[in-house]
């Protein structure tokens, strides 16, 4: 089963739904197609119900970085900067 998420760039984000049993048979093949994607999460159920979830590296990053509220305000007024033209050569910083 999947969950069908449409993002923000008006892309599709597809997470699969698997049992515990489900995982335990196929992980080898549910890690390499993570990795192989770099997105993705598969969601663990146990008697029906969410269990755990299995994430790839960037997928964790991103959560990471969404969850950082002081690197969000930053990356936040760099893109504020970066629209104002207020930027500076990075061989003007090395002097």
């Amino acid at each position: 089963m999947y969950i069908i998420q449409y993002t923000a760039d008006g892309g599709v984000d597809m997470t699969k739904v698997a049992s515990v049993s489900y995982v335990r048979a196929h992980l080898p093949e549910m890690v390499a197609s993570l990795r192989k994607k770099k997105r993705g999460r598969v969601i663990i159920t146990r008697n029906g119900a969410a269990s755990a979830v299995l994430l790839s590296p960037e997928e964790l990053e991103t959560l990471e970085i969404l969850a950082d509220k002081k690197l969000m305000l930053s990356l936040l007024r760099a893109e504020e900067d970066e629209r104002a033209k207020r930027l500076v050569e990075h061989e003007d910083i090395f002097k």
